[in-house]
C-alpha cells in the first residue's frame, strides 16, 4: 500500500523542525524549506487547525532563532498569531512578510509592482487549482485579476512571476489560509493588493503635498490625477472579491475573528496623508485598532494642510483634481458598502465593529478634509 501523502509531509516537516531545534543548526537548515513544508501542510488543512504540538515546536524556533533569517521570522509569527494571541489583519494577511520583500533592494519592487504580482498570483492559482464548484465564476475571476494587472501597466503579462530573487521566493509563500476554501486564496490576494494600493496612494498624496508647500502647483496637479487613476484599481479589485460566493467566505470567516479591515494601517496613512481626521474620526474605532498610525496623526502634514495654507484659492486644475478624487473615494465607500451588505447581512465585522452599520457610517467622511472640518 502506498504511503500516505499527509503522513510524509508531516514526517518531513518534523525532521526539518527538529533540524532547527539545534542551538546552532547550521548549514542544513533553511528557513524556505520550512516555509515551504508548512504552507503545503496549511493550505491541506487551514490555518486554523495546525495542531497544537506543531505550533509549540514552531514557537520555540521562532524564539530560539529569531534575527537570523528575518523573513522566516515574519512568516512564523503570521503561522504563529493566533497561538500567541496576536491575531489582527496584518498577521492574516502575512503584511509584514509582504513589506519585507517590497523592502529588499534585490528586487527592484515598488507597491504598484507588487500589486501586479499578487494578482498575477491570482490568475496563475485559479488557472492551475480551478474551482470545480463554479467554472464560470472562476473565468470571471481570472479575468478580472488580469484586468488589474494590465492597469498597473500593460506590458505585463497576466501570469507575470515573481522576481527570482530570495524575496521573490518568499512573496510565494505568503497566502496562509485558515480554511481549505478554494476561495480564501483570491481573497487574501486581493486584500494585499489593497493594501499595496493605499501605499502607492500615500506616497503620491505625500508629493503632492510636498509640490504644494514649495509652490509647484502643476506638479501637485499631475500627482493628484494619478492619485485618481491608482485609486480606480481599488474599484477593480472590489469586482474581483465580489466573485466570492457567499458560502464560501462565512466559512473561512468563523475563523478570522479579531481580523478586519479596519486595521488597516495602509488605508489610515493614505487618509491622513489627504487631510486632517477630526477629533472623533480620531478617537473613533477606526483609529484605535491602528494605534501606530494614531501616534503619527498630530502635527503631522497633509495635502488639505498645505492647500489650506496657500494665499488664495487654489488653482482650478488643482481644486478639480482634488475634487475627483473625492468623488472616487465615495464610489469606493459605497462599492464596499454594498459588497459587505451582500457578504455580511447584519452580520458583526470580524474586527468587533458593527460591520455594514459601520461602514454606512463612514459613507459621508471626506478625505481632503481639515480638523475644523467635519470628522
Amino acid at each position: 500500500m502506498p504511503e500516505n501523502p499527509r503522513r510524509r509531509l508531516d514526517a518531513a516537516l518534523a525532521h526539518e523542525i527538529e533540524v532547527w531545534r539545534s542551538a546552532d543548526p547550521g548549514p542544513d537548515a533553511d528557513g524556505r524549506a520550512l516555509a515551504r513544508l508548512l504552507v503545503r501542510l496549511v493550505r491541506h488543512v487551514g490555518r486554523h487547525a495546525l495542531p497544537a504540538p506543531l505550533l509549540d515546536g514552531l514557537a520555540g524556533v521562532a524564539q530560539r532563532h529569531r534575527g537570523r533569517d528575518p523573513f522566516l521570522d515574519d512568516f512564523l509569527d503570521a503561522v504563529l498569531a493566533r497561538h500567541h494571541d496576536r491575531f489582527h489583519n496584518a498577521s492574516y494577511l502575512a503584511l509584514p512578510l509582504i513589506a519585507r520583500v517590497l523592502d529588499d533592494p534585490g528586487s527592484g519592487l515598488d507597491p504598484e509592482r507588487l500589486s501586479a504580482l499578487l494578482l498575477a498570483d491570482v490568475v496563475r492559482h485559479e488557472r492551475h487549482h480551478p474551482d470545480r464548484t463554479d467554472p464560470v465564476v472562476g473565468r470571471k475571476r481570472v479575468r478580472h485579476a488580469a484586468r488589474f494587472v494590465s492597469a498597473v501597466d500593460r506590458a505585463l503579462a497576466d501570469d507575470v512571476a515573481p522576481p527570482a530573487t530570495r524575496a521573490g521566493e518568499w512573496l510565494a509563500l505568503s497566502v496562509l489560509p485558515v480554511s481549505t476554501e478554494h476561495d480564501e486564496y483570491f481573497f487574501i490576494r486581493a486584500l494585499q493588493a489593497h493594501e499595496m494600493v493605499f501605499t502607492t496612494l500615500t506616497t503620491l498624496l505625500r508629493l503632492a503635498t510636498e509640490a504644494v508647500r514649495a509652490g509647484r502647483s502643476d506638479d501637485a496637479t499631475v500627482l493628484v490625477r494619478r492619485a485618481g487613476t491608482v485609486f480606480a484599481r481599488a474599484s477593480l479589485l472590489f469586482r474581483l472579491v465580489a466573485t466570492l460566493r457567499a458560502a464560501a467566505f462565512h466559512t473561512f470567516r468563523e475563523h478570522t475573528d479579531g481580523a478586519s479591515a479596519i486595521q488597516s494601517e495602509a488605508y489610515k496613512r493614505f487618509e491622513l496623508a489627504c487631510g486632517e481626521p477630526g477629533r472623533a474620526r480620531l478617537d473613533s474605532e477606526a483609529f484605535a485598532g491602528v494605534p501606530a498610525v494614531r501616534a503619527e496623526a498630530d502635527g503631522h502634514d497633509s495635502l488639505a494642510r498645505a492647500v489650506a495654507d496657500l494665499p488664495g484659492d487654489p488653482p482650478t486644475g488643482l481644486a478639480a483634481a482634488v475634487a475627483d478624487l473625492e468623488a472616487a473615494h465615495r464610489r469606493w465607500k459605497t462599492t464596499h458598502h454594498s459588497l459587505a451588505v451582500r457578504m455580511l447581512g447584519d452580520a458583526p465585522g470580524s474586527g468587533y465593529t458593527a460591520g455594514v452599520p459601520y461602514l454606512a457610517a463612514c459613507r459621508d467622511h471626506r478625505l481632503v478634509a481639515t480638523r475644523n472640518a467635519a470628522a
